[in-house]
């Protein structure tokens, strides 16, 4: 198996910020091939863990070097990333090889998707980076500050935390802006009266959190605090309801059956959440079509929303571990509606 996409790496190799190749052999051997900008790197972290670290230096190289690898074990048969490689370099890799390739699929995939206790601690650790970087940031908003400054400071502070990247582009809205669920940032002025809401993560170790929590600024009206409360306990029945085992369109339907029940069901728009790790999207998702089952291990978004056009939005955003009947919130941050002082 040949993995040249940087999220395989980084599962394969237990490290960030390399750049490569890496063979994996039927003897259970592994071979990375980078450059000499990551030789020493590499060879640090991979050689006292078995791999065998070849320094390049060009493309025609590495081809070389592989060939005669492949030809020492016999090696007739090669997997691919096809979800990684361009069409291009899968066109060179079969020029160069002259072998048999089958693809890869959703193999590694389906492993990355059971977090080993050292992945969850990563994780945790980047959420815990987030939510201090959160707690940091609503005491400087103030009425004039923009929502492309705010995300700004958001991100500042998680870095300083000790964040490697934002997860994604950070989401972070006022007023009637907060009605849109990926709203990008823009100069609009926070005003009192507003919602606040923040969608946003912190990568530790490569690994990657999420989380949202919508803030009133000033004050909230009854409107603004029914819808707050109506996504608070779908967000909480969706939590309650997870299990080891049960289909991600039923854990999505425990959310949105509160949402409908309390007249809003036109205003959720969205799946309720999506698995994280190494990617902030991975798979399953907890969606209304998707049938496959929560398995222990997968870490899960529970994230359900109202969006109301013109108007404002609120979603509330937990990070759930499955394990077994009760999942393990990895969310620490209070989800009681905050009012911000003015």
């Amino acid at each position: 198996m040949l993995l040249t996409g940087e999220v395989n790496l980084t599962y394969i190799t237990q490290m960030t910020g390399l750049e490569g190749q890496c063979l994996i052999l039927p003897d259970d051997t592994a071979i990375f091939v980078t450059d000499g900008r990551y030789t020493e790197a590499a060879e640090q972290k991979l050689i006292p863990r078995g791999f065998t670290v070849l320094t390049r230096s060009n493309m025609s190289a590495m081809y070389d070097y592989l060939r005669s690898v492949l030809e020492q074990h016999d090696i007739r048969r090669l997997m691919y990333e096809d979800d990684v490689l361009t069409v291009s370099d899968f066109a060179l890799m079969r020029e160069q090889l002259q072998l048999s390739f089958q693809p890869v699929g959703d193999r590694i995939r389906k492993l990355r998707a059971c977090k080993s206790p050292e992945e969850v601690d990563c994780i945790v650790r980047a959420q815990r980076i987030a939510e201090a970087a959160l707690e940091r940031l609503l005491p400087k908003l103030h009425a004039g500050i923009t929502e492309r400054e705010a995300a700004a400071m958001l991100n500042y502070y998680m870095a300083l935390g000790g964040s490697e990247k934002p997860s994604f582009d950070t989401i972070l809205l006022f007023g009637e802006n907060t009605s849109k669920p990926h709203g990008v940032p823009s100069d609009r002025a926070l005003k009192e009266g507003d919602f606040v809401l923040a969608d946003f993560g912190a990568v530790y170790q490569g690994y990657h959190s999420d989380m949202t929590r919508t803030v009133a600024y000033g004050h909230a009206n009854d409107e603004m605090r029914q819808v707050y409360e109506t996504v608070l306990a779908a967000q909480e029945a969706a939590a309650k309801a997870a299990r080891e085992g049960m289909l991600c369109c039923n854990m999505h339907e425990a959310a949105a059956n509160v949402i409908a029940e309390a007249g809003y069901g036109a205003y959720f728009t969205h799946a309720l959440g999506h698995s994280v790790g190494l990617e902030i999207h991975e798979t399953p998702v907890a969606s209304p079509r998707c049938e496959k089952p929560l398995t222990r291990g997968i870490v899960m978004t529970d994230e359900p929303g109202i969006y109301m056009p013109g108007k404002f939005g609120v979603r509330i955003e937990d990070m759930l571990l499955i394990e077994g009947d009760t999942p393990r919130n990895l969310t620490a941050f209070p989800k009681t509606l905050r009012i911000l002082p003015v």
